[in-house]
C-alpha cells in the first residue's frame, strides 16, 4: 500500500520563501515541484534524504555552483563510454535506478541526448544538452511511429535539460514512443528543430526501466 505524506500550505508557503530568496522565482519553482516528489516518498528516511538532497542542490545553486543535475553528469559520462559508430540506446542499471541514453543523429560531439531515467522509483523524460539555451520553455512537436504528439516542455537546470516531464506525464509520452523506430523533434527553439533519435526496440530496452519503476 502506498501512503502519502502531505506538506500542510504553511510549511509549502514557508519552503517556498527560503527557495525564492536564495534562488531566485525560476529555480525555486523547479525545486519545489521536487519537493513535491519527495512528500511522497514511502518511508520516513527517504523522505528526509530527499529533501536533504533538495536543499544542498539550493545551496549550491546560490553558491553560483554548476547547474547541471548528477543525473546529467551520469548521463554525460555514460555516453562518453560509447562506441563511435554506435548511435543506439545504451542501458545502464544502477542501485538506484535505471538510465537510459541515445544521442542525436546527424549531429556531432558534443551532442543533444534523449535520455530516459528512473529515479527513486520515479520516470524522467529529458533532453540534455551540451550548451545552456535560454528560455523557459520550448514547444514540442514529436513524430514517431506514424503519430505526432504536440507538447510544451519545460527548461531546467540552468538551461542544460529541457524536461518531458516526469512520473505519469512521462510515462504516458514513452508508452506512444514503444513501437517506433526513430523519433523526430519539431520545435520553436532551433537548437531543438530537427533533432533526430534512433529508438529501435526501445520496448525490449526499456523493460528494465519499467520494471524498476513499475510501469
Amino acid at each position: 500500500m502506498r501512503v502519502s505524506f502531505t506538506i500542510r500550505p504553511a510549511l509549502w508557503l514557508g519552503l517556498a520563501m527560503v527557495l525564492f530568496n536564495s534562488v531566485g522565482a525560476l529555480a525555486a519553482e523547479e525545486l519545489l515541484e521536487s519537493a513535491h516528489e519527495c512528500a511522497v516518498l514511502d518511508s520516513r528516511l527517504e523522505r528526509l534524504g530527499c529533501y536533504d538532497a533538495l536543499f544542498q542542490a539550493a545551496e549550491d545553486v546560490s553558491a553560483g555552483g554548476d547547474p547541471r543535475s548528477a543525473l546529467w553528469h551520469a548521463i554525460n559520462a555514460q555516453e562518453a563510454a560509447r562506441d563511435g559508430d554506435d548511435m543506439g540506446l545504451l542501458v545502464r542499471e544502477r542501485s538506484d535506478g535505471v538510465l537510459m541514453s541515445v544521442p542525436a543523429l546527424g549531429s556531432v560531439p558534443p551532442r543533444p541526448q534523449l535520455v530516459i531515467a528512473c529515479e527513486k522509483s520515479i520516470t524522467r523524460f529529458q533532453l540534455h544538452l551540451p550548451t545552456a539555451v535560454n528560455a523557459p520553455r520550448a514547444r514540442l512537436r514529436l513524430v514517431a511511429a506514424g503519430r505526432e504528439q504536440q507538447q510544451e516542455w519545460r527548461v531546467r537546470d540552468g538551461g542544460y535539460v529541457v524536461s518531458g516531464g516526469r512520473g505519469l506525464p512521462a510515462i504516458a509520452t514513452l508508452r506512444q514512443l514503444l513501437d517506433a523506430d526513430e523519433l523526430v523533434l519539431g520545435s520553436d527553439l532551433g537548437v531543438l528543430d530537427g533533432l533526430r533519435f534512433e529508438l529501435s526496440e526501445l520496448r525490449r530496452h526499456i523493460q528494465p526501466l519499467r520494471d524498476a519503476c513499475r510501469w
